[in-house]
């Protein structure tokens, strides 16, 4: 009741209105989660640097035990499972090919790789010639009918690897973290479209809905998407920022996993009804959430400690009860919604003549 009640007093002044109703069947949408195939409890290497030590790779047990709870209680029908050399090549062909053999046949498996790092270098993370040989292990082992390149920096030059992905997966590379005002190259034929500085933007729902506030940028995210050729999927957010060093939960100048704080409750939820309010059907893929960085904020043991991290509740098959259990249940229950084919609504506004009297 709080939630709709701050939506009625605020949002109406904002609403834009679209010529064109969202109404794709929600059950036939995506719910993909990214996460790294190897579940690594600190999967540095090939991401921050190629110097960095090697992530141990995990048993087939605990690949069939995180299968179960993604494509069941988490409700997944897409796994965007990441790869950047943080295990060695030989061993990253066992683990995709546990995932492969536990994943049910409703549930897509799409290698997501990183072809550039993040250290001051940027180097490139494959040799073309290792790209070819994923590839062909991707295609003819995972049976893999698409692959993801990810990157949260937008329009970086991703080197001659990207050639390579393109021929070999032609008219099925999807740009996993896509940022709100980049273009999608000519290589990509769909994106998941990061959307954190958006959905984070606002202490409370009052605070989000305000104008300038978060809200507001989303939905001139979604709209700007509305204008282009390929679908989108939108991720939603488990992992926020600090809200403790702000009055109204503005960006407070960092990110760190020690500081940040789950999503406001139901935030989530408001954003998807804006999706479907909003977003040309042509134009929706779905919905996505980032597990990754669930993982990197969830081990710091001011919040959950290595032991009762993302990865190793995931791992050990148990459902994920720590720091950020809130807004990742949110996020789940939304799948499970959606898989349900129940279709999320924004609240009926009031009238622009009523919300002025108030």
């Amino acid at each position: 009741m709080v939630l709709i009640s701050a939506y009625l007093l605020v949002c109406t002044s904002c609403l834009v209105a679209t010529t064109e109703p969202a109404t794709p069947d929600p059950a036939r949408l995506e719910r993909s989660y990214w996460l790294h195939a190897s579940l690594g409890l600190k999967p540095y290497r090939g991401y921050w640097g190629e110097t960095l030590p090697a992530s141990a790779p995990p048993t087939e047990q605990e690949v069939a035990n995180a299968v179960r709870l993604l494509a069941g209680d988490y409700a997944a029908n897409r796994l965007y499972l990441l790869y950047h050399r943080e295990i060695t090549l030989q061993d990253a062909k066992h683990v995709f090919g546990w995932w492969r053999k536990h994943c049910p046949g409703g549930v897509e498996l799409v290698p997501a790789v990183v072809l550039r790092m993040y250290d001051k270098s940027a180097g490139l993370t494959f040799a073309p010639g290792e790209l070819r040989e994923l590839c062909s292990f991707f295609k003819g082992e995972i049976r893999a009918e698409r692959l993801a390149v990810f990157d949260v920096y937008p329009d970086r030059d991703q080197g001659p690897g990207l050639g390579v992905l393109a021929e070999r997966f032609s008219g099925r590379l999807v740009r996993l973290g896509i940022q709100p005002d980049e273009k999608l190259a000519s290589s990509f034929s769909a994106a998941v479209q990061d959307t954190w500085s958006g959905l984070c933007h606002g202490k409370t729902h009052v605070d989000w809905l305000s104008p300038g506030f978060g809200a507001e940028t989303f939905r001139k995210w979604v709209e700007a998407r509305n204008a282009v050729r390929w679908p989108t999927a939108w991720d939603l957010i488990v992992v926020a920022w600090d809200y403790s060093t702000t009055a109204r939960g503005e960006y407070p100048g960092y990110d760190d996993a020690n500081r940040n704080m789950p999503l406001p409750a139901g935030r989530n939820t408001l954003a998807v009804g804006e999706v479907f309010r909003i977003a040309r059907p042509a134009n929706l893929a779905g919905f996505s959430s980032d597990l990754t960085i669930l993982q990197a904020n969830s081990v710091p043991q001011a919040h959950d400690g290595v032991r009762n991290s993302f990865y190793e509740s995931l791992k050990r098959g148990e459902v994920y009860r720590g720091y950020y259990r809130e807004s990742f249940a949110e996020v789940a229950a939304i799948f499970r919604g959606l898989r349900e084919g129940k279709r999320i609504e924004p609240p009926t506004p009031m009238p622009a003549a009523s919300q002025a009297a108030r």
